[in-house]
Formats: C-alpha cells, sequence, structure tokens
C-alpha cells in the first residue's frame, strides 16, 4: 500500500465497477462495504491495508450497481409503436444517410410523460439539426435493431443508456439548450469553424484529428486509416491535450505570465477542450490526465502517471461500468499502458540500430501499442493491422504540425479570422498526406488479418522475429536482411497484376471470395454486370481490375448493409460503371450513402430496382423479381433485397441476396440451373421445400471462414445435400468460384 500510495485504493474501486458488469451488488454489497470499513479501523496493520482495499472495491461495486440500474431504466421503453408529439434535446453532432438523420439526444417531454431519457433520434434525410438545438416534432418510439451483419445496435446504445430509437417528423428548432451542455455546443461549434479555411476531404481529416469526427470521411477513407493503422489518430488522445497544455504554457512564458496563472489557464483550456470534443473515452483519459498534472505542479507533489491512468478509468467506469465493453476504452488504456511499460524498452531495444530518434520513437510507439491492442482489435472487429508501424512511421511528420496548426487557428478565430482560415488551409496539407498514407498503406496486400489462418501466420512471424532478437548481432542483420527481402518480393508477388482472363465464351459467373459478404461478377462479351460489391475490406474494385475489368454495364446494390455493398463506392470511385440499380430501402446505410454520392459526382444514372424489371446485355436477360417496393422504414433489409434471375440460353441463375424462401419461393416456380444461397447459408426453414421446385445442379455459398455466425448452419447445408445431383462450393473452402456456360452445359471452376 505505501508503494502504491493512492494508486491501490482507487484501482480497487475500478475493479467493483467492472465487476458490477457481470453481478449487481445493490445494498448487500454497501453492507460489507460499511462492515470492512469498521474492520480497518480495529484491525492492525496489515490486514488494515486489505480491508481497505476491500472497502474501496465493494464501494465501486455498490456505486457500479446502483448506476447500471439506472441505465437500464427507460420510460420510454413502454411506448415502443406509440406516437406523440415530443421535445427533444440534440446533444451530438449528426450522421447522414441517404434516408435518414441520426442524432443523439435527450427527449424532455413525450406526451404527457417528461422522462429526460437519452434516445437515438432518427429524422428524415435533409437538414441537420445543429447540436445543442431544441426541437418540437413528432415521435414514434421503437425498439434499436438486434444483432445484424457483425452489429448490434441494441448493446452498443444500452452502454451508453440509450433504449429506445425515436422517429422523428415535421420537426422544427425551438431554441437551444443553456448550461454546461450549452457551453459544450458553443464551444464545438467555435472549433469547427476555425477548421472551415480547409475544405473537402482535408477538413474532414482536420477534423477527425482535432475533433474527433469522423463524420465527414467517405466510407472508403474511413476504411483505409483502419486497415492501415491509423484510426487511433482520429480518436482525441493525449496528445491532443499535450499540445494543449503545452501551447498554454508557452504563451504565458512568452507574455510573461507566472507559471502559477499558466497552469491556471491549462486547466480552464483542457475543461473547455474536452467539453468540446464530447464523452469520449479517450480524451475524457487524457483530459483528467491533463488535469491532474497541472493539479500536482499547483499541490507541489508528484506526479503519479499510473495514478493518473487509474482515475481517468475511474471516471469513465463511476459514470458508466458498461464502459468496460466499450472498444475505445479499451483500446485507449491498453494502448496507454503499452506506453508506460513496453516503450521505453523497445527504445532501448532500438538504440544500436541506425534510425533518427524520431523515427525510433515512432517505431516503438507503434510497435508497442500495436501489440497491446491486437487481441483487443481482434476480438471487437475481427481485424489486425498488419503494417501500423510502416503506417504510423510514415505518418509521425505530419501530425504535430496538423494539430499546431488546427488548434491555433481555434485560438486566432475569434480576433483574426482570416489567419484562422489560413492556419487551416496550412494544416489541410499535412491532412491529406496522413490521408495518402493511409491509402497508401492500407491498400497494401494483407494489409489487415482477417481469418484465423492469417492470425496464426502473424503470430508466427512475431515469434520468428522475437527469435531473431537473440541471435547474435552480425548473424541477426544477415538474417533480418533475408526476412526484409523475402517480404518485398511476398508484397510484389500479390500486387503483380494477374494476365486479364479470356473474354467468356458464353456467360461466365465469378463467386468473388469476399470473406463475410457477396459479390457476383455476370460476363459476357457485351459487357458485365457486378451484383453487389462485399464488404470494404475485400476491396471488390481490385479483385475487379485484377481479372481485367476495366469498365461494369452496371452494378447492383441488393440491400444497404455493409457485406454487400460496403465495397460499392470504391467500385464507383476506380472502374467505369454505367448504371446503378439499388431498391431504395428506406434504412440508415453509411455504405450506399458513400456509394450514390460518388454516383452522383460521376453521373451515373441510378435506377430504382423493382420486381418485373428486365434488363438485356448481349444474350443475358437479367430480370428483377424482388422488390415490389422500398418496404417500411425500420423493417429487416432482407425483406426487400434484390432478388435477380439471370438467364443466358437454356440456363438460369437465381441470385438471392440475402431473402430467403419466405421471400423467394413465390418467386420461381420452375427449375434453375444455379443458385446463390440466401444470407450465406444461414437457418432457412422454407429451404427443403424450395429446393424440390429449384432442383439446381450448382449451389454456391459466398461465406466468410470462421464467421461468428455459424454460417453455413447444419440444416441448410443437410437441405442443399438432399437434392440429387448437386455440385456445393463455399468460398470459405473453395475461394473464387467461377462457372461458365454456353447456354446449355455448365462447367465449373474453383480458385482452391
Amino acid at each position: 500500500m505505501r508503494r502504491a500510495g493512492p494508486t491501490a485504493p482507487v484501482a480497487a474501486a475500478c475493479v467493483g465497477l467492472a465487476f458490477a458488469n457481470a453481478v449487481r451488488g445493490g445494498w448487500a454489497a454497501l453492507a460489507a462495504c460499511v462492515a470492512c470499513g469498521l474492520l480497518a479501523a480495529l484491525a492492525p496493520a496489515p490486514a488494515r491495508a486489505v480491508a481497505v482495499l476491500a472497502c474501496f472495491a465493494l464501494a465501486g461495486w455498490w456505486w457500479g450497481s446502483l448506476r447500471l440500474d439506472g441505465l437500464d431504466r427507460s420510460a420510454l421503453r413502454a411506448e415502443i409503436g406509440h406516437t406523440a408529439r415530443a421535445e427533444a434535446v440534440v446533444t451530438g453532432p449528426a450522421r447522414r444517410s441517404l434516408y435518414a438523420v441520426r442524432v443523439p439526444a435527450v427527449i424532455r417531454r413525450f406526451g404527457r410523460l417528461a422522462p429526460r431519457e437519452h434516445v437515438l433520434l432518427e429524422l428524415p434525410a435533409g437538414r441537420a439539426p445543429p447540436q445543442g438545438a431544441v426541437l418540437a416534432l413528432t415521435a414514434r418510439i421503437a425498439a434499436p435493431r438486434g444483432p445484424s451483419d457483425g452489429f448490434d445496435e441494441r448493446a452498443w446504445l444500452a452502454r451508453s443508456g440509450v433504449h429506445v430509437v425515436v422517429h422523428g417528423r415535421d420537426w422544427r428548432v425551438t431554441g437551444r439548450r443553456g448550461g454546461l451542455g450549452g457551453l459544450a455546443d458553443r464551444l464545438r461549434a467555435h472549433v469547427s469553424a476555425s477548421l472551415d479555411g480547409a475544405t473537402g476531404e482535408r477538413r474532414a481529416v482536420l477534423a477527425g484529428v482535432v475533433l474527433g469526427e469522423d463524420e465527414g470521411l467517405s466510407a472508403g477513407l474511413r476504411q483505409s486509416f483502419r486497415a492501415s493503422g491509423l484510426y487511433h489518430l482520429l480518436a482525441v488522445s493525449g496528445q491532443n491535450v499535450a499540445f494543449i497544455a503545452g501551447g498554454v504554457l508557452g504563451l504565458a512564458w512568452l507574455l510573461g505570465i507566472s507559471r502559477l496563472l499558466g497552469e491556471l489557464a491549462v486547466l480552464a483550456a483542457i475543461g473547455g477542450y474536452v467539453l468540446a470534443v464530447g464523452w469520449q473515452p479517450s480524451v475524457v483519459r487524457a483530459g483528467v490526465a491533463g488535469a491532474l498534472a497541472s493539479l500536482a505542479w499547483l499541490a507541489a507533489r508528484p506526479r503519479d502517471r499510473w495514478h493518473f491512468l487509474a482515475l481517468g478509468a475511474l471516471v469513465l467506469l463511476a459514470w458508466s461500468p458498461a464502459n468496460l465493453g466499450d472498444a475505445g476504452f479499451q483500446l485507449s488504456f491498453a494502448a496507454v499502458a503499452a506506453i508506460f511499460v513496453a516503450v521505453p524498452r523497445l527504445e532501448r531495444r532500438l538504440e544500436g540500430y541506425p534510425l533518427p530518434r524520431p523515427l525510433a520513437a515512432a517505431v516503438a510507439v507503434s510497435l508497442g501499442c500495436g501489440i497491446a491492442t491486437a487481441p483487443i482489435l481482434w476480438l471487437q472487429f475481427d481485424a489486425i493491422p498488419v503494417y501500423s508501424v510502416l503506417s504510423n512511421a510514415l505518418a509521425a511528420p505530419a501530425v504535430a504540425p496538423l494539430l499546431g496548426l488546427g488548434l491555433l487557428a481555434a485560438v486566432v478565430e475569434p480576433v483574426l479570422p482570416g489567419a484562422a482560415a489560413a492556419l487551416a488551409w496550412l494544416a489541410g496539407w499535412p491532412a491529406a498526406y496522413l490521408a495518402a498514407c493511409a491509402r497508401l498503406v492500407g491498400g497494401l496486400p494483407y494489409a489487415q488479418v482477417r481469418s484465423g489462418t492469417a492470425l496464426l501466420v502473424l503470430v508466427a512471424v512475431a515469434l520468428a522475429l522475437a527469435g531473431l532478437a537473440r541471435l547474435p548481432p552480425p548473424r541477426r542483420r544477415a538474417a533480418a536482411a533475408l526476412a526484409a527481402a523475402a517480404l518485398v518480393l511476398l508484397v510484389v508477388w500479390r500486387s503483380w497484376p494477374q494476365p486479364p482472363q479470356p473474354p467468356p465464351r458464353g456467360l461466365r459467373i465469378t463467386f468473388l471470395d469476399v470473406g463475410q459478404g457477396d459479390s457476383a461478377l455476370l460476363q459476357v462479351r457485351e459487357g458485365a454486370v457486378l451484383v453487389d460489391e462485399g464488404p470494404p475490406e475485400a476491396r471488390v474494385d481490385r479483385q475487379l481490375r485484377r481479372l481485367g475489368i476495366r469498365r461494369l454495364s452496371a452494378i447492383v446494390l441488393t440491400h444497404p448493409q455493409l457485406d454487400h455493398i460496403g465495397g460499392a463506392a470504391d467500385v464507383l470511385s476506380h472502374l467505369g460503371v454505367a448504371t446503378v440499380l439499388d431498391p431504395r430501402i428506406p434504412a440508415h446505410s453509411g455504405a450506399e450513402s458513400a456509394a450514390l454520392a460518388v454516383a452522383r459526382r460521376r453521373s451515373v444514372p441510378v435506377v430504382a430496382a423493382r420486381a418485373g424489371s428486365v434488363y438485356r446485355l448481349g444474350g443475358l436477360t437479367l430480370r428483377i423479381l424482388w422488390p415490389d417496393g422500398p418496404g417500411p422504414p425500420g423493417e429487416d433489409p432482407n425483406q426487400h433485397a434484390v432478388v435477380v434471375l439471370a438467364s443466358y440460353g437454356r440456363v438460369d441463375a437465381l441470385l438471392t441476396a440475402d431473402a430467403e424462401s419466405d421471400v423467394t419461393a413465390s418467386l420461381v416456380h420452375g427449375p434453375v440451373e444455379i443458385l446463390k444461397v440466401a444470407h450465406h447459408g444461414s437457418v432457412d426453414a422454407g429451404l427443403p421445400d424450395e429446393l424440390r421446385t429449384l432442383r439446381p445442379r450448382v449451389a454456391v455459398i459466398s461465406v466468410g471462414a470462421g464467421n461468428d455466425y455459424g454460417h453455413p448452419t447444419a440444416s441448410t447445408l443437410a437441405a442443399l445435400g438432399a437434392v440429387p445431383g448437386l455440385r456445393l462450393y463455399r468460398t470459405d473452402r473453395d475461394g473464387r468460384v467461377v462457372v461458365e456456360t454456353d447456354g446449355r452445359r455448365l462447367e465449373v471452376r474453383s480458385e482452391r
């Protein structure tokens, strides 16, 4: 206890708060806490220390239980399905899609209720209300969506105490909120306005680094930041707070202001910045640490970085113990702990290498944080960036100028708006460099590890590097040179363009290997059509270019889910596309919004895909069998996904997207030769009956290896196995599957 100082009880309280997520303690925990307090007062010194720690842990358990119980309460949950006039306060920035604007909000009034409850507010597409606006509207209460395509909206919202989604219409702004929230709104608006000297993508990156705001980034660039390992730059962290503190103290020194007033100004600046950015785990942790550092100087107390880290965790967990399960919380604290523990050791290891000191520091931080956060990234996102050390080393020179110029623009904007605009314009150049680094490294082969096999390979490489470090220096250098040369050859080999396939003799259908997603390319001599574009990380645009495809007659966005249309924006950006077919389903989708924005920019016509439409390309006929309309807002998009029947001669191929037998069974009344199995082989009770009608000769399941959904399910495989003479292919085992036909015969080959 003496050695740990005040950090030990704070850490014990954090443990108790975290434990409340597993078991709610309630008043029993408080009673046990009081008993431990009495024991601490009466017990001898050794037992007293244990009793004190137990007392703090039990107090944390009690408070965490009360807090979680409070967050779980919802007066509006009983109003699901009801509509009434309401009053809401917008509490955060808006996210736009083609069909809706979504903002966090607090409902002050719903009919006769006054719940003052946090909700997710969904408004019609168009203009978005500003943060802090008080809205009068007609509101309908709905339940959040459950697990879908790897994302559980219900659980994600519940961690913030949000249990309902409010669909609003006829809204108008009636005022602005006041108090501390109103101050935060004004500060954020001021900082955001000061960055307007940069435009377009540069401003979006600048806002991401300065304010932690990624809403302005395109889906493709956002994915590049993730794949390259640079996404942490878009989460405000200790680096930002350190710049603010250093800038304020430097300005105080230049003006001849005493250190005492300078530290007080630092506290005010950090508080204002945290308010402007909002309640994000990384900025709260950094803000607490920065404020405590200034308070330690003011109180003439030693600075204990572990104590600062523990207090940051205490603040976040006391506000909501459910923050423990938040990816941002886990990544932020794991990275800082790695900086404390691993980075100094790595820097000492790198001292003997011919690296400039700033570069060695960047490599050490990136390597240490990368190792510490890799398990979290794998568990939370099923993906680990492989080249994060390279990307962070490349990006390091741009981060300081970008942050410095962006924050300085916010400081001078009230006095010299012209100078602020110039500073933001200058900051746009390092922002553009960061975006280029993200695209360059994120676009390398194997930029992200997503399969279990690839993860084992990565672990084997890490173990090989550890073994390499134990070799004598001469052998180590030789082995390192050979390994680097082998890695370069591998990257070049994988990046080398493949010779294009010969044009199809008839119809060629290529079911691309996109992991847990869908993408099928239909080719005839006259052109090609792409049905779905896979998830962003599959980089379908690159797969098509390697196949020699430079232009598409049409692409089909079957329904607005990331695993089907996540790559559409990149396809539209990098290939020529004549037409986009979209079912216009009213569901929130950033991927669809990004794709349609690129289509507008490139003047590509977007046509509503509706049942009865027929498209012809040479001898290929595409019939849209479904949907017959967009469907109501909030309904499962799978129920209105585009179902395509592709016919060439006597051969029919049924492409079902995620529409299962409850939709497709009534659409086709005769046999088909090729079936793309719906929804990656999920449970489909009506599939056996449907297969007796379809009697396919070839079936393909587009599915990711080792996916979390158990796809394809045993029942679906059994139903397919009962079809006489059926040849079944799976992209998780067979890789890319190619079906060729001259209109009568079928020829199938697979990548593996």
